[in-house]
């Protein structure tokens, strides 16, 4: 377990349940001390029912969360953030919400706003793009977390050379921007099931964890919560911890803070 979690969604987005302040609650209810809201990045002019908040939701979001700011400030330290993806076509707007928000995490599942994602475009050209788009992302100063970075091998049916590659590009990338990558807690919802040969969860996926291994890449755990509920499940920890990277000398942070914008 850790005491921070910075991937939390809100019913803005419309798949994600529950007030804010549930989930404030919540975390406080099950131990932790710094949470962060962030919710997935609204674009202009962009309506994806869904997938990510309206832009119209956004100074509502950002209020909401600065008054909760203020209500629990005694209890639990809250930051204000997004969930983006880079998307060449919206990089002003994300370099506006970089210096805006507290924090930024990416959390990649498509090429572009209209384009298959990448829980199902899975050839070995898709998961280099996957990296790619992530190591761009990176380049350009952009997130402070890099979400579910194993999000290719969702339905990839075996890990191959490209997989291997991508992973070191996305880790390398990491290492770079001094950032950490991200054990996804939330993959684990779809259960296992048979890809390829293998009978396994989705994502997090063990040979991605094996190659982050090699790198002096810091790694954090994210509950990726879209219910206030998800904050007291602890079996989700378990299940990664003995089940996924078991055995691995990964670099855990024990503690992540970023200063307040908002």
């Amino acid at each position: 377990m850790q005491n921070f979690n910075y991937h939390s969604h809100t019913k803005r987005c419309e798949h994600a349940i529950g007030e804010d302040e549930e989930y404030v609650k919540a975390a406080i209810a099950n131990g932790f001390q710094v949470m962060g809201f962030s919710d997935h990045a609204p674009y202009a002019g962009v309506h994806t029912p869904g997938e990510r908040m309206d832009k119209e939701a956004l100074e509502g979001y950002i209020a909401s969360v600065k008054a909760l700011q203020k209500k629990y400030e005694k209890e639990i330290e809250i930051r204000i953030g997004l969930e983006f993806e880079y998307f060449e076509d919206q990089l002003l707007e994300l370099l506006e919400y970089r210096d805006r928000f507290d924090y930024m995490i990416i959390g990649q599942h498509g090429p572009a706003l209209y384009e298959p994602e990448f829980y199902e475009a899975n050839t070995d050209e898709d998961v280099l793009r996957y990296a790619n788009l992530i190591r761009k992302a990176c380049e350009k100063g952009l997130p402070d977390i890099i979400a579910h970075p194993d999000l290719f091998m969702f339905s990839k049916p075996q890990w191959t050379p490209a997989c291997e590659e991508a992973a070191r590009i996305i880790c390398q990338s990491a290492c770079d921007a001094n950032i950490p990558i991200e054990i996804n807690l939330n993959g684990l919802k779809y259960g296992k099931r048979q890809i390829g040969e293998e009978w396994r969860y989705t994502y997090p996926y063990r040979a991605f964890w094996k190659v982050a291994e090699q790198y002096p890449v810091d790694v954090v755990y994210g509950l990726d919560a879209h219910t206030p509920e998800k904050y007291a499940d602890k079996k989700c920890f378990e299940i990664v911890d003995h089940e996924i990277v078991y055995g691995l000398n990964l670099h855990k942070r024990t503690k992540l803070m970023f200063e307040k914008k908002l």
